[in-house]
């Protein structure tokens, strides 16, 4: 794999002490954290939103080597609190968005607008769009023009379990056709479980890391950061630990069966 982001050692006031994380190319990669853990503070960090020294490297340079117009040509940065638009509707900010509107940038829209399920939202006001809407709005105009890095801040707040795997199925469809990484926080674990690489950071610190069913297990560490362990990660340790499977399973009928084998 290749690493796209590099971050050293961060600090930043109370919120980040010595944060480190390799980030590979084309992968979903999830931050989990209570409230206050210093997440989100990271994420603003990585997309330049906060200004600071801190030693980051972004597709083998710096990020503050490159010129900030330059950087968020690159890099889209999504916090649902902070989503703004200029013109009227989704269709026409897309349009806007988009490097040419060409014959390629109408078929690249067609294909978000289909897999965002959004279609009914491009001619609507902007004011009249929930926060839900304006979220998948973002995520369109964010992928029109081929960003390299999404980073997309603790939408687990506005969307539910079914909601946010079919998000994360369109992105790892993305990433397949377009290419993509991705870099998402959240409080809610299940979400994680769609992740390639999952970081628990905890008090401005990183606690865990790792592919997320192996991080899952770790229930103590999790439960002492204020997270709550997925239902079927802490079920299938408990019957694992009876001697009753010998692998973690997600899917419930699966689970069913192999404990009736």
């Amino acid at each position: 794999m290749e690493v796209v982001l590099n971050v050293n050692n961060v600090h930043f006031g109370e919120s980040l002490q010595d944060i480190s994380m390799y980030i590979d190319k084309n992968t979903i990669t999830s931050i989990a954290g209570s409230n206050n853990s210093g997440k989100t503070t990271l994420l603003k960090i990585i997309g330049r939103i906060f200004d600071t020294n801190a030693n980051i490297i972004f597709d083998g340079k710096n990020i503050y080597d490159y010129k900030l117009t330059d950087y968020i040509k690159f890099v889209s940065v999504i916090i649902p609190k902070e989503i703004t638009f200029i013109e009227n509707t989704l269709e026409e900010e897309l349009i806007i968005e988009a490097n040419e509107y060409n014959e390629d940038a109408k078929s690249k829209i067609d294909y978000l607008v289909s897999g965002l399920k959004i279609k009914k939202m491009l001619t609507k006001n902007i004011n009249q769009l929930t926060t839900k809407e304006l979220i998948l709005s973002q995520l369109a105009l964010s992928l029109v023009n081929d960003k390299k890095l999404l980073l997309i801040d603790n939408i687990d707040y506005y969307f539910n379990d079914n909601e946010l795997k079919k998000i994360n199925s369109f992105l790892k469809s993305y990433i397949k056709d377009f290419g993509l990484t991705v870099l998402y926080t959240t409080t809610n674990l299940n979400q994680t479980l769609y992740s390639d690489y999952l970081y628990v950071i905890d008090k401005g610190k990183v606690i865990l890391r790792g592919e997320p069913k192996t991080v899952l297990q770790n229930d103590n560490t999790i439960n002492k950061a204020g997270l709550d362990v997925p239902f079927m990660i802490d079920l299938s340790v408990k019957l694992r630990d009876y001697d009753l499977i010998n692998k973690i399973i997600l899917d419930k009928e699966r689970l069913v069966e192999e404990i009736w084998k």
